[in-house]
């Protein structure tokens, strides 16, 4: 495989330089601001991006890495979900949040959350062309085609910012959108604060300030009734701390932009029940939506569970109730404990000679605070949707006389006056000076 220039010079971009130079370049070839102080068209075609600039991309945002090190004290260990290690960091390595994407072609999932690590030394000990091939390899085994057209996402108002819509998903544009599966990291964090360490009491505002199904429990000693958290708060901590995962992953991305010399931005102007496809008139990514019938919430709109045998949450339709779900998240986290699998540590079986799977008694408890969720608001999480949208992130070649025409010259750098001859020597550089 040949390799291009610029994947050289991406390689040996430094990370201070992808820091200070990363900006939101927004206007790309074929694009248009029809009016305004700014008022432009472009005179050049889109031209997509290939796939190896987006497997590069890809890879940066939310690729593996190997395995995490997990250097913590037993009690610690305990609670690691996985150990397959991504570019991002995630709270007890649960890692659900996966990468959608469209392009000109059709639209992507890139499938890693079930990935054993593979090989960890793909920029250490590997030469150049053989980083090549083993980021596409990776790329290639993980990608699954959803669709075979670009996704049919909404131009405008009411699902789409008026601001954004000009640039937004338009032909050469790779389109991305991070999907977080909250269900699995609520169901970590359960075990942990139902753990005998902390016992915590969940008690539920909307319903006079009752324990959340846990009352048997704290009769019986095994949850303390004088720590008490709320359901809404109890939410609200698994939503912050999972918000963060689709900033890192666009974070990552866009500092890959610089270093391949193309532009791009993060933003929330897709609003994210449209991304994921509830209007009718647009597919989005094709994920279902349910109705809640009942609730002790004062409003109960359709809410987003999955895309049918390919990210699916632990919650019905997907089970038949929550119980189910709760040993269906332990089958999942136990396949990654298999002895046969690869572990950090030189002698796995030296540190982690004790046993990992929680209690019968725990796992009672977790179904019991769970049922209790889906019965009361007749969805699980409660507020949280179970599959949740905030950011999204798109790249695509920039048509830099737009820049030089309104912007100062430190607008951009020179790999993005450079990218096509770098990048595509098949393609007349329409830039070169």
């Amino acid at each position: 495989m040949k390799i291009p220039q610029g994947f050289e010079k991406a390689i040996n971009f430094s990370l201070l330089d992808s820091i200070f130079s990363r900006r939101s370049r927004r206007f790309g070839l074929g694009m248009e601001i029809p009016e305004g102080s700014l008022a432009y068209s472009s005179a050049h075609d889109p031209v997509p991006l290939s796939e190896l600039e987006e497997a590069f991309l890809i890879w940066a945002g939310t690729g593996t890495t190997g395995l995490s090190l997990g250097d913590l004290p037993r009690t610690g260990i305990s609670w690691l979900f996985q150990w397959t290690g991504r570019s991002w960091p995630c709270s007890c390595n649960s890692h659900s949040t996966e990468l959608f994407y469209t392009n000109d072609e059709g639209v992507y999932m890139v499938r890693l959350f079930d990935l054993v690590p593979p090989d960890t030394s793909i920029f250490t000990s590997l030469e150049r062309e053989k980083q090549l091939e083993k980021i596409l390899e990776l790329f290639r085994a993980s990608r699954i085609t959803l669709e075979n057209q670009r996704a049919n996402l909404p131009k405008g108002e009411p699902g789409l910012f008026d601001f954004n819509s000009w640039n937004t998903n338009k032909p050469g544009t790779t389109f991305f959108i991070p999907v977080t599966n909250t269900t699995v990291e609520y169901m970590v964090l359960l075990f942990i604060y139902f753990g005998a360490k902390y016992g915590f009491n969940i008690i539920d505002e909307l319903n006079g300030g009752k324990s959340c199904g846990l009352d048997k429990w704290i009769e019986k000693g095994y949850i303390r009734n004088d720590v008490r958290l709320s359901l809404f708060d109890l939410e609200l901590r698994v939503l912050t701390t999972l918000n963060v995962e689709q900033a890192f992953i666009s974070q990552n991305m866009n500092l890959a932009l610089q270093a391949l010399g193309l532009g791009g931005w993060t933003f929330t102007g897709l609003l994210p029940h449209y991304a994921l496809g509830i209007d009718t008139n647009y597919k989005g990514l094709g994920f279902r939506f349910v109705q809640t019938k009942q609730s002790l919430r004062s409003t109960n709109p359709p809410y987003p569970v999955g895309r049918d045998g390919v990210f699916e949450s632990l919650c019905p339709p997907y089970v038949a109730d929550m119980n189910e779900a709760v040993d269906k998240f332990l089958k999942i986290r136990g396949e990654f404990w298999k002895e046969e699998n690869p572990f950090p540590y030189k002698d796995p079986a030296s540190v982690l000679q004790d046993e990992y799977y929680p209690s019968e008694i725990r796992i009672q408890i977790v179904k019991d605070f769970c049922t209790y969720v889906y019965e009361n608001y007749g969805r699980f999480p409660a507020f949280l949707d179970p599959m949740f949208v905030r950011l999204v992130f798109q790249a695509h070649h920039l048509d830099l006389e737009f820049y030089d025409k309104y912007f100062q010259e430190d607008s951009y750098h020179d790999l993005h006056r450079e990218h096509f001859s770098l990048w595509h020597p098949d393609i007349k550089n329409p830039f070169n000076k």
